[in-house]
């Protein structure tokens, strides 16, 4: 939700609630009423993709909190919503709680679907602040139900509390540090500011519907939105366009350069992992292939799968010695990516790490799957070199030469080493 329906929706609820003192019953029975909420059955999840422009594929999705039809109470509060939801939180102690049963409801869901893809996680920046904020929550609910943070990205949404550039550096810091992909939401209306943008460096940010909606009318706004587009390529961001509704904005998007959007043109949330329909990829390919012709978009940078080397791996169950002879001889590659018989990747065993290893324990005969690295980098084959590169360099210092695994749709096409980025890069390959 963005600012300006936010403030609306506090301003109902005030009218609805009015002031409640200190320490009277209606403070005491509306943390009772949260409480009551967080064990019940009616928090939801629904999802929406986010959509690449020019190809129709869905890139990811968004993990959108939602208060289900059992909760009736909630609009006698004046809760119509998920955000209304977190303020009243906020309010009364609950909000890391209310934040963590949104977070856990998404993971499980989309842990159960099997679903490959990238989930944007929406979190309350307030949250890390809070006295009850306890550091690696969602990396160990991620680690119980063997999802990899490479495929999660979290999205810093719009609070009631706008954030200084400070506090939004110290909590994508936090963030980044255990693994996790940043988004900033609501650029152009919130707190994602030209500064902000420049000292957080997120690895996305989301334009708010706002300066989407009747873009096409707008070349004011149409040249903001080039100009931020190009601002993410040349800093390895990737941009997203929220709110997309109607085709006149989607070839007006595409005209300036944005590459990824969601809105309801596109698809609307659901609670189900659905592919879009056919008709929907049909009209954003129709529309890339316009804007194309007509000569008004913005060449697309060169991506990772043009650089693609050896597509050599090995299975699981492979014999950790086996890998490690075959990585001692090899002359072509030091790493070798562990992939399963579908074409999955689990991880990665790298020649220095795996020597090391084997040279202080009597292992060889272990199966490759116990000794590799289970969280590599792995991108999609549409990456922008840019952004490859941003991802490859912000790994913690083990990771930071090891090679990027190369996708397509979440199976395995082969690798890039970062000599070879990096050489790309500095030749003016994007």
């Amino acid at each position: 939700m963005k600012a300006g329906e936010q403030r609306a929706e506090a301003a109902a609820r005030e009218d609805t609630l009015g002031t409640i003192p200190p320490g009277s019953g209606a403070v005491s029975t509306a943390a009772t009423w949260l409480d009551d909420l967080l064990v019940s059955e009616h928090l939801h999840v629904a999802f929406q993709p986010i959509v690449d422009l020019g190809t129709g594929e869905v890139m990811g999705r968004e993990v959108l909190g939602r208060l289900g039809p059992g909760a009736s109470e909630a609009h006698a509060r004046g809760v119509s919503g998920p955000q209304a939801l977190l303020e009243m939180a906020h309010s009364h102690g609950r909000l890391v709680a209310v934040d963590r049963r949104f977070r856990e409801i998404g993971i499980e869901t989309l842990a159960r679907g099997g679903s490959e893809g990238v989930f944007f996680l929406n979190v309350d920046p307030r949250v890390i602040d809070d006295p009850a904020f306890s550091a690696g929550f969602t990396r160990r609910l991620l680690e119980e139900h063997g999802v990899a943070p490479t495929r999660i990205v979290l999205e810093l949404t719009e609070s009631g509390a706008v954030l200084d550039s400070d506090r939004l550096e110290r909590i994508v810091r936090h963030y980044a540090s255990q693994g996790f992909r940043i988004a900033l939401d609501d650029v152009g209306a919130g707190y994602a500011s030209l500064t902000a943008l420049v000292r957080v460096r997120p690895h996305f940010l989301k334009l708010d519907k706002a300066i989407v909606r009747h873009l096409s009318g707008d070349p004011l706004r149409a040249h903001l939105v080039r100009s931020l587009a190009d601002f993410g390529r040349r800093a390895g961001i990737q941009v997203i366009a929220e709110g997309i509704e109607d085709e006149h904005d989607l070839h007006a998007l595409l005209a300036c350069g944005v590459e990824l959007g969601q809105g309801y043109l596109l698809a609307r949330p659901a609670p189900e992992l659905s592919p879009l329909t056919t008709s929907v990829k049909d009209l954003v390919r129709r529309a890339a292939r316009q804007t194309e012709r007509d000569g008004r978009s913005i060449p697309p940078p060169r991506t990772i799968s043009a650089l693609r080397g050896s597509h050599a791996s090995v299975l699981p169950g492979t014999p950790a010695g086996e890998v490690a002879e075959a990585l001692r001889r090899s002359t072509t590659y030091a790493a070798l990516p562990v992939v399963d018989c579908e074409g999955h990747v689990l991880g990665l065993a790298t020649r220095e790490r795996l020597l090391d290893e084997l040279s202080h324990t009597r292992r060889g005969g272990s199966p490759i799957a116990t000794l590799m690295d289970p969280h590599p980098l792995r991108v999609d084959e549409a990456t922008p070199l840019p952004v490859a590169l941003r991802l490859a360099t912000s790994r913690d210092e083990p990771r930071t030469y090891d090679p990027v695994i190369v996708e397509h749709h979440g199976r395995y096409l082969g690798i890039v080493t970062m000599q070879v980025l990096m050489r790309a890069i500095a030749d003016g390959e994007f």
